[in-house]
């Protein structure tokens, strides 16, 4: 019985495709196809290097003709909620490593393993801030690689290519605190290597800002290497490390030698008190006629990221010499920032989080090699030559990318057999581009790509110039076997000449995961039309063997080197191993046995392969049931969760289709559910309502719960009692001890010091107020019980607790700091009783305004920001943020190509009156055009614009009676989409805001808002009509033939073979982001299976034509028996094919004899 319902069920599905699918006709405007978005790195900017990754502490070397660039390997830390957390720096093991020959298109070559257990330096356990360098040594070039383990000491490694793969020379660290002259130095960290013209190495590192010495720390440190590059000579140095006294040092040490003089870069501190001409957060430099120094000062040269970016941080660099040109390499936040706003990682929750990525900008020196003023932008620096496509090409090679992603893989590498990368991740609409391609006046004939894939149906599409700009080849990928079975699949290319950007767009069916590519190369076009390849596809990667899901067609194509190609499925052979699975007949597969078979196919001396799985569907198709893998949520608003939905199937089998089932929110307003993220909005409860349902069966649900808390928070800077003001204020001093300002992680923090091994153990009354406290009056906006979190730092155990009091009362003390900050800021929970804290206690405080009291109780912690709240929640909090007066953007956030669109700039909160305002925009100048600007209303008056800055408008206003509050639109800027731009993304940036606030004439410094807008797709028209007509009349045939063995009648697998076709055309013609070329193709095949079809019917048994059937038709089937459409005489012979199967065998002799009989 079960198998009789299988049967039924699945015939009744083949028979509604067939017979109920709407026919559209006439043109039909396609939905535009999906293109991923460019973030961070968008076409025709250099900046940042890469978008796939994070890569940070840039450091560039160049070797034969290539620069490389090692970044410290930034990747996400998440809460144990799924968000996303700043950047702790504590994880980082590995080494980033890019290279380029032309500074557009970059090569990843993955990641370093450093340190740790996997890494070559066991005894580390960071590595951060590298920097290499290359030696001729014993008459080999060697490489070296420098890094930082944590701030602790510095190590090094060494291989045999700039790539890897690298090992431990020493078995330690290179410096460490007992290297004399280390003992003193903050951070040790941040190397910087320089190998001078008579080969002799040197090394520069250091960091930190000791109390009160923020003008001159005097951290930094130089020493010269042994001739082995893994020791250190410091006899050069009088036996101990030389000390370079860089004003206003905080980390960062670069050196490059120019002209015979050494210059020595750095990063100042973010200290108070700068002089006016050494901001905080800049890169400034030293010069010397000694790699040893001493160096004198000369100069800022890179501001802060934040001058050019909108979002700051610490500044890293490296400057270097490529090709005659000299270079700045640095880090920013922009990606993180790109992808933030884009909203496509929304467990970022809109800020970057401190992740970092690498931009190159020029360097220029004046006649007497002053380092001219730098600027930070994404444009960065023009591509230095033409790319060349006729050699093998990486496919992680990328100028551009859309949604990818590169991993690891066995393949063998170009560089190092055993390093290599693939491009991953990849779902429809993802694309890889390269800039500058040069195809030569000849011109391109083939393309062939290193691919693998368990999936079926997808392309890899080439095009120039854009993501969907002049179509020149599509490469079919089936299933090769598994996503690391890989195989090299090759298609012909026309209209390739010249020099162009390709742009490589990935699609396919599956939401994910459709394929990886490992290389690809063109082949120049041969005036020979010479066979090069063939390429052999499949529409299907699993069937049954019953009727209706039994078959898939294959598809053979011959490459031609001179660019073109042909349909060879009826010429090509094709055998399957192992028997009993499928059988393969003119180009239709079928299947005849549970199992997995392997298609060979050949032609010409060329060969291909296809995979295809023969199983029961139904019970593949058919969801049993879905889960959730957590139902039930309590979130404070403004927190994420991540959750995952699994479909079980009636086979067992399961996937995740968290984004492919449906969500019904019962209340949206408490919370976001959708896509496998949770986003708390406001208090209350929501119930959703999980929907799946399978190709076949009925749906299935599940339900997840969420509460929504909104928590009372109070944030608080402990820096602000060092200002000593009536509501933040420093008091005492026990035993020589108080809080004093030092560096924090954000920006200053508060020690309890000095750090000698001193502890103020007393809570009685009389100790207490013979102690150190830090005080702050707080105004708590509701009663409840609250939390205590610290964003602290201790040295060791003997530095990690605290006293905490309320109105001058104490209330508890928390011991244990250590064990979650190890040596790091990390955000304490300090009235928690778990998780390594002893002692913690909640506060219960009601509304308004208490004293909140914190007394040092052991010497050496250090605090830098104080949060209070009401929320239970273990993760790390959310730092509160901070209404300052800001020119926010804002626009559509999806423009179509060359179109017009309105910007707002609006002055939110606004505490004062502000009567004017100095506004600079920025905006990608390769995106978008500005065309102009008005006042919001009559009392906004332009007094000056000024647009002489190509990318830049500076606007001068005011506003008359002024304007306040939380959000006032002041600007109305008009853009335009350049010509020929789309599937792209620009931003425009507000790079400075000066608000004039009356009657006091008093300027304020505002914060900037930017806005990232996605430039659409070019509308395509597709006209289907010749499709449409050719499937009505195919279903019209279709509907009206016979199956059966008399004249005029059709076999089953004739017509089962000719529905198939159908059904192939209409999913192309359901299709909406079908291509031209798609539907013309889709209509030609259509109309080819309707004239194989029309030839299949079963024939009159009289051959002879006699008037009668009898041995003399026998005969002359049986003169032609075992032929079939490749036999030579098909022609003459195919008359005896009386049941129309394309061969001439005991079944049309059958027909014969059944007819004589009669």
């Amino acid at each position: 019985m079960k198998k009789w319902k299988k049967l039924l069920g699945v015939t009744m599905a083949l028979t509604v495709a067939l017979t109920s699918s709407p026919v559209m006709t006439g043109n039909v405007e396609a939905a535009t196809a999906t293109i991923t978005a460019a973030i961070g790195k968008t076409p025709g900017n250099a900046n940042p290097l890469f978008s796939q990754k994070f890569g940070a502490d840039p450091f560039a070397m160049e070797y034969n003709g290539r620069v490389y660039v090692y970044m410290t390997n930034d990747v996400f830390e998440y809460n144990a909620d799924g968000t996303i957390k700043d950047n702790g720096y504590s994880k980082i093991n590995k080494i980033t490593v890019v290279s380029s020959d032309d500074m557009m298109n970059w090569t990843d070559h993955g990641e370093i393993p450093v340190a740790g257990a996997q890494g070559a330096a066991k005894w580390a356990n960071n590595s951060w801030a590298p920097a290499a360098a290359h030696k001729t040594i014993d008459g080999k070039e060697k490489f070296f690689l420098y890094f930082a383990d944590s701030a602790n000491g510095i190590g090094v490694l060494t291989a045999d290519s700039p790539i890897g793969p690298f090992t431990d020379p020493i078995g330690k660290a290179l410096v460490n605190r007992n290297t004399p002259g280390a003992s003193d130095v903050t951070w040790l960290f941040d190397p910087a290597v320089l190998v001078d013209d008579d080969g002799s190495g040197y090394i520069y590192f250091g960091g930190g800002v000791p109390n009160g010495k923020d003008a001159d720390p005097g951290t930094a440190r130089v020493a010269k290497l042994g001739a082995d590059m893994i020791s250190l000579d410091l006899s050069a140095s009088g036996g101990t490390l030389g000390r370079i006294n860089p004003p206003w040092l905080f980390e960062d040490s670069g050196i490059h030698k120019y002209n015979g003089k050494y210059y020595y870069s750095y990063c100042t501190n973010f200290s108070g008190g700068h002089p006016a001409d050494i901001p905080t957060g800049t890169i400034a430099y030293m010069v010397s006629d000694n790699p040893m120094g001493p160096f004198t000062y000369v100069k800022t040269i890179l501001p802060n990221p934040a001058t050019f970016f909108g979002v700051g941080g610490n500044n890293h660099h490296s400057v270097f010499e490529f090709k005659n040109q000299w270079y700045i390499v640095y880090h920013a936040q922009t990606l993180a920032k790109a992808l933030a706003e884009s909203g496509t990682v929304p467990q970022m929750g809109g800020q970057p989080h401190g992740y970092r990525n690498a931009q190159i900008n020029k360097v220029e020196m004046d006649a007497n090699g002053v380092i001219q003023n730098i600027t930070g932008d994404y444009k960065g620096v023009p591509q230095l030559k033409n790319f060349n496509p006729y050699t093998r090409v990486e496919a992680e090679t990328i100028g551009w990318n859309g949604g990818i992603s590169t991993e690891t893989t066995t393949e063998p590498g170009g560089m190092v057999n055993s390093i290599n990368l693939a491009v991953s991740n990849i779902s429809d609409g993802d694309w890889t581009a390269i800039s500058k391609v040069d195809f030569g006046t000849t011109g391109a004939g083939t393309f062939k790509a290193n691919v693998a894939s368990s999936s079926v149906g997808s392309t890899l599409e080439l095009h120039l110039d854009s993501a969907d700009g002049t179509l020149i080849g599509t490469l079919p990928i089936s299933n090769t076997g598994g996503d690391n079975v890989w195989k090299t699949k090759a298609t012909s290319v026309t209209g390739a000449s010249g020099v162009h950007d390709v742009y490589m767009v990935y699609r396919g069916p599956a939401a994910g995961n459709l394929f990886k590519v490992d290389s690809w190369q063109f082949e120049q076009k041969s005036d020979v039309h010479e066979l090069a390849a063939i390429n052999a596809s499949i529409d299907k990667q699993k069937i049954d063997t019953v009727s209706g899901t039994n078959q898939a067609t294959m598809k053979v194509t011959a490459v031609y080197a001179d660019g073109t190609s042909e349909d060879i499925t009826a010429q090509a052979a094709a055998t399957s191993s192992p028997s009993g699975i499928v059988s393969v007949s003119n180009g239709v597969v079928t299947g005849i046995g549970y199992g997995t078979a392997t298609i060979n196919v050949s032609y010409g001396g060329k060969t291909d392969t296809l995979n295809l799985q023969v199983k029961d569907l139904n019970s593949e198709l058919t969801v049993k049931k879905i889960t959730v893998d957590n139902a039930s949520f309590a979130l404070d608003a403004g927190k994420t969760a991540a959750f995952k939905v699994t479909a079980e199937y009636m086979d067992g089998h399961t996937e995740d289709i968290t984004k492919l089932a449906t969500y019904a929110n019962t209340s949206p307003a408490v919370a976001d559910v959708a896509n496998g993220t949770i986003t708390a909005k406001a208090s209350g409860t929501t119930l959703v309502t999980v929907s799946y349902k399978g190709t076949l069966g009925d749906a299935a649900t599940t339900q997840i719960n969420v509460s929504v808390n909104t928590p009372a928070v109070v944030g608080i800077e402990a820096e602000a009692a060092a200002e000593n003001s009536v509501n933040a204020y420093v008091y005492g001093t026990i035993n020589g001890h108080t809080w004093s300002l030092v560096d924090g992680q954000s920006t200053k923090a508060m020690l309890f010091g000095p750090d000698n091994g001193f502890a103020m153990t007393g809570t009685d009354a009389a100790t207490l107020a013979s102690g150190s406290t830090l005080n702050y009056k707080v105004d708590f906006p509701a009663s409840g019980s609250y939390n205590v979190w610290l964003l602290a730092k201790s040295i060791d155990f003997n530095s990690d607790s605290i006293h905490i009091g309320l109105d001058n009362q104490y209330k508890f003390t928390a011991n244990g700091i250590q064990g979650v900050s190890n040596g790091q800021f990390k955000w304490v929970n300090v009235s928690a009783t778990n998780g390594g804290i002893i002692g913690g206690a909640t506060l219960n405080v009601t509304a308004g305004i208490h004293e909140l009291k914190l007394w040092g109780r052991e010497d050496g912690l250090i605090i830098d920001r104080i949060l209070l709240t009401t929320s239970s929640s273990t993760t790390d909090p959310i730092w509160p943020v901070q209404k300052v007066p800001t020119a926010e953007i804002s626009a559509d956030s999806t423009v179509k190509p060359g179109s017009s669109f309105t910007v707002a700039v609006n002055l939110d909160n606004l505490t004062q009156s502000v009567y004017a305002q100095d506004v600079t925009l920025s905006y990608d100048a390769n995106v978008f055009e500005y065309v102009s600007v008005t006042g919001t209303n009559d009392n906004i008056q332009i007094v000056k614009e000024d647009k002489s800055t190509d990318g830049k408008v500076r606007l001068i206003a005011a506003n008359i009676g002024g304007v306040a509050g939380a959000s006032t639109p002041i600007f109305h800027l008009t853009f335009k989409v350049k010509a020929g731009v789309h599937d792209t993304t620009g931003v425009i940036t507000a790079t400075q805001a000066k608000f004039g606030v009356g009657p006091e004439g008093t300027v304020i410094q505002g914060g900037l808002g930017s806005k990232h807008i996605a430039v659409g797709s070019v509308e395509v028209v597709v006209d289907k009509s010749a499709l449409t007509a050719t499937i009505t009349n195919a279903q019209s045939l279709f509907d009206s033939a016979v199956v059966g063995t008399q004249p005029g009648q059709y076999s089953q697998a004739a017509k089962d073979t000719f529905g198939v076709a159908i059904l192939a055309a209409k999913a192309v013609n359901d299709n909406a982001s079908a291509t031209q070329s798609q539907v013309d193709s889709a209509a030609a095949e259509l109309g080819s299976a309707v004239d194989i079809f029309k030839a299949a019917v079963m024939k009159s048994a009289d051959m002879n034509n006699d008037g009668n059937i009898n041995v003399g038709d026998l005969a002359m089937v049986a003169y032609h028996y075992g032929k079939d459409s490749t036999s030579a005489d098909w022609a003459t012979a195919k008359a005896a094919d009386l049941n129309g199967d394309n061969k001439i065998d005991i079944l049309d002799l059958a027909i014969v004899a059944s007819k004589i009989l009669e």
